[in-house]
Formats: structure tokens, sequence, C-alpha cells
């Protein structure tokens, strides 16, 4: 192994040394105390953004009442057990008892996440410590690009871009999910392998993995950069080594947890094949077929688009550091699920780093191939030309003081661009956009109306089974049997329901109040309270009062 590692090494250069460092200087301080403002304003607005979002009754059954209900269970004795699932159109529904969150994904990070609810069991803690870790993100794109560019203030925009990236904010401000952590630490992990610090790269290496399954794709890649750009054999076989034994041991974990022998998710794939090895042969097989439905299909490249337009497309200019998020970006564009690839929701989690890394090496490009197109005009001193005379500058120095300046504005102006980009793709309209600026954006508040659920929430007992509609679900999730109408129907000791609100998983809200006046008429139900659109129904309680239930209901949809 010696001997071939010596003879690759005679063969491949190493592109990425260990970087010399910089003194901190006080220009360092100052641009490091720029992001550093830049981060906490980000940590204050996104903390009051999430928890007012949830005080205002904006978040979701799928998936912030998922992660609540499978962290609050597994301090309270089940092993991250989840009874929430979508009945009408997804495949995550088993069995009404529910199914462990590890038979869905592999997220070891729970476990020490759970710790967090000892000090405040409520999922504003979750959302909180997501903000913090996404955040914490923006200091590794500093220091990186600091030492790429050797210029800790064309560093700052880097920061700024990674901050303001739509991806990144759009997977914040969507509930919370374990894989968002990995925006801000594999940031972490892509810096301390540039620079070295091994223990530390395997510290956040490490962290990433425990997020979720799937990314040991993007730290096996991250093995095969460091073995093929930083001749580092041993690191890199190790770290390749590590992610596919972690990808077994998840599949190993999932198979026996999961009580059909695979995800529940695994169904996105089922048309390429009921196995992994039946999958890849698929795509070996076709891989035109591929290319045009999942790659040049409007809808995938519109997601392509997104994805790279807020960096004004300088990652395309570093494709072997864009090549690190190949594996995420195939299971995107190869899902039947069309949420994987529309840009929004948690799915870029670990795609938003690269694409950072990728516009700081785009950026080095760019003025490295400035100043070597100024160095082939070949203007060289002289022989004996070193002293300037009658005031004369020579023409080397002028062409070195020139050559210096093109340098600095080229960097100016690539920086300006991406800033100006992020920001016009941050104004587009998107559901999940944050941004005062954005078009369409609108702040979260409470209503009367909104308020008036906690008394109905008061009304049921905290060891009840309650089926309710997905924006109550996360506010009811700390119990052991909690479910997204109508799944629970005739099993739910109570149902909660809001017939002025969103009405998901159902497509129309003809189809819900169908269900409802279904249920309303069977008799298994009484209703318990109404209000202002709300109804609270208990199983085996009197049937009275159906008429007005009914009413209600036909009166919101004539609203609708």
């Amino acid at each position: 192994m010696k001997k071939i590692g010596k003879l690759l090494n005679r063969v491949w250069k190493d592109y990425y040394p260990k970087p010399d460092s910089l003194p901190r200087t006080r220009s360092f301080w100052i641009a490091f105390g720029i992001v550093a403002l830049a981060v906490l304003a980000y940590v204050a607005y996104f903390c009051i953004f999430v928890t007012a979002k949830q005080d205002a009754f904006k978040t979701n059954a799928e998936d912030l009442g998922i992660m609540d209900q499978a962290i609050w269970n597994l301090l309270h004795g089940s092993m991250l057990s989840q009874t929430i699932c979508n009945v009408v159109s997804d495949t995550n529904c088993y069995g009404l008892n529910g199914i462990s969150r590890l038979a869905i994904h592999f997220e070891p990070a729970l476990f020490p996440i759970s710790l967090l609810y000892l000090f405040w069991s409520d999922p504003k803690m979750l959302l909180i410590f997501q903000v913090l870790v996404v955040a914490s993100g923006a200091f590794p794109a500093f220091w990186l690009a600091r030492l790429r560019l050797r210029n800790a203030w064309a560093a700052v925009p880097f920061a700024l871009l990674y901050l303001l990236y739509p991806a990144q904010q759009y997977a914040v401000n969507f509930d919370f999910h374990a894989v968002t952590l990995v925006i801000g630490l594999l940031l972490f992990a892509i810096y301390f392998l540039y620079v070295r610090k091994t223990f530390w790269f395997f510290v956040f290496a490490i962290l990433c993995l425990t997020c979720k399954e799937e990314i040991a794709g993007v730290i096996f890649m991250l093995g095969l950069w460091a073995l093929l750009l930083q001749r580092r054999w041993g690191l890199g076989l190790t770290v390749m080594g590590m992610s596919v034994a972690y990808t077994i041991l998840g599949l190993l974990v999932v198979h026996l947890v999961s009580p059909v022998g695979h995800s529940l998710l695994a169904s996105r794939y089922s048309y390429l094949g009921s196995t992994p090895v039946q999958i890849v042969l698929s795509i070996v097989a076709h891989p035109l077929t591929m290319l045009k439905q999942h790659v040049l299909e409007a809808s995938h490249r519109l997601y392509l688009r997104n994805l790279l337009a807020p960096a004004g497309y300088l990652p395309l200019l570093a494709p072997w550091v864009l090549a690190l998020a190949a594996p995420t970006l195939a299971l995107n564009l190869l899902s039947s699920t069309p949420n994987m690839y529309s840009g929004d929701f948690q799915y870029n989690a670990e795609i938003v780093p690269v694409l950072i890394f990728a516009s700081i090496e785009a950026t080095v490009l760019i003025v490295w191939a400035v100043r070597k197109f100024i160095e082939s005009l070949n203007v060289e001193p002289k022989s004996g030309e070193t002293v300037e005379r009658s005031g004369v500058v020579p023409a080397w120095k002028r062409t070195a003081s020139l050559s210096r300046m093109v340098q600095v504005g080229t960097l100016a102006l690539v920086l300006c661009f991406m800033l100006v980009r992020v920001y016009n793709s941050s104004t587009q309209y998107n559901v999940y956009s944050v941004m005062p600026y954005a078009h369409g954006f609108v702040w979260p508040r409470a209503t009367p109306h909104t308020r008036l659920a906690t008394h109905f929430i008061k009304e049921i007992p905290p060891s009840a089974s309650v089926s309710t509609q997905t924006a109550l679900v996360p506010h009811l999730s700390h119990r052991k049997q909690i479910y997204l109408f109508p799944y629970a129907i005739n099993h739910a000791d109570y149902i909660l329901l809001d017939a002025t609100g969103y009405t998901y998983p159902f497509k129309t809200y003809a189809s819900y109040a169908s269900t409802v006046k279904t249920l309303l008429q069977s008799g298994n139900y009484g209703v318990l309270d109404m209000d202002d659109g709300y109804l609270l129904l208990e199983q085996g309680y009197p049937n009275t009062d159906i008429n007005a239930a009914l009413k209600m209901i036909d009166d919101d949809a004539h609203d609708d």
C-alpha cells in the first residue's frame, strides 16, 4: 500500500497543501467582528421568527410534530416512537400504534438532542437550537474564504452569502429536522479538512453522520476529495471506509426496526427497483433516460437553477468541489416525490455548504485566471532597469501595479455580483421565504382565532389519544398517541378540528368537509365543544349538537 501511495504521489499533485497561516491583524478582527454581528442578527431574527410561527400555529405536523413527539417519547420510555403520518397520500403510515423514528431514518443525533427537553420541554427549544447550529456555519465560511483568498475583507461576503442563501433559510424555516443541522456542521468539517486539523475534522464529520443516514454519501466524497486533491491516502481511505460502514449500520438498524424490513420512504425509488443493487443497475442501464427524465426535465432544471442562481452560478466553475454534493443531488433528482427536488424544505441541507465552498473556489479560480492573463503579457524589467530615473516609473512596475489593481477590481466585482444575486434570489416569492423584503412575505402573527385554540387544547387530557389537523399537532404532540386527521378516526379518544384552518393532507376543502360530515353522522363521537370554526369531538360523548356542527362545516365551505 505504501509503494502504491508513493507511486500515486508522483502522478498526482497536491492541489490543496496545508495553507500558510495568516496573521490576525486589526483588519482581521474588524472583519471577524462584522461576521459575528451578522450571525447575532441572524440568530435574533430567526429565533423570534420561528417561535412566532409556533405561537401563530404556522408550524406543521410533518415534521415538527413528528420530531417533537419522537423526542418526547424517547424521554418517556418509548424508542423515538411516532404515530403521526399522512394516511391520504403518503407511505409512512403502518399502524395505529406507530413506529420508531429509526424505521424511517437513522438519526442518532436525536438521542443527545433529546436532553434539551430536560431544560425546556417545548418544540420551540428544537427550533431555537436549530437556528443556533446553522448560524454557526458562517464562521467556517469566513475562515475558509480568508485562507483561500488571503484576505479577511474578501471573506466577509461569503459569510453573508451563507447566511442569506435561500435554500438554507428555507430549511431553517421548515420546522425542525436533524439533517438541517448539517448545514452548519458540514462547513466546519470542510474547513478543518482544508486546514488539516484531522481530529476536529473527524469530530464534525461524525456529528454530520449522526444527523441522517444519507450524509454518509457526502462524507465519503470528502474522503475521496482528501485522497485525490490532498494526497492524504490514510485519511481518505479511512473516511471512505467509515462512510461505507456507517451506511451499512444505518441500513441494518432500519431493517431491524422497520416493520417492513426497510424504510417506509423507500417507495420513493421503487420505480427503479426494490433493492439498492437493482436501483444502481437501472440507472447504469438507462443513463440517457435518467438524464432526460431527472435532469433535463423542466421541474428538475428549475430545481438546479434555484440551487445555483443565488451564488450567481459560480459553483459551476469549481466542479471538483461541486462533486461533493453528487450523492445528495442524485437522491433528490431521482426521487418520485416532487418535494425533494423543489428547492424547498430540508432536502438540500448538505448541498448548501458545498455550494458555499464551490463559490469560494470559483472566486479563487477567477482571480488566478486574471493574474495569469496579465502575466502572459510578459512585461519584465529590462536588464539594468532597476532604478527609476528622472521620476519615470519603469514599464514593468506600472504593469505590476496595474496587475494588482485589476485583480482587486475583479475580486470586488465577483463579490458584488454574488451578493446581488443572493439578494435578488431572496426577494423571489416562496412560501418559506423569511426575509422581510421577499415578495409576499407575511410575518406570522397570533390572532384571536389562533389564541382560542389554547382553550380547546386544555380540554384534552394529557394522556388521551388525539387526531387533529396539521397546524394543531405541534401543540398536542407531547403524548404517546397523536394522529394527523383523518388518521385514527374511531380509534382516537378525541378529535380536534379547525374548519377555518389548513386542511392538509386533503387536496380540497370539499373532501375534508365530506370526511368530517361522515364522522359526525357516524354517532361514534359527540361534540364536546365548538366555537369559531373549532370542533372538539370526544369518543362516546352524547351525540348532540350534530346539526350545529354540520352547519358550521357548511358555512366554512361557503366562506372558502
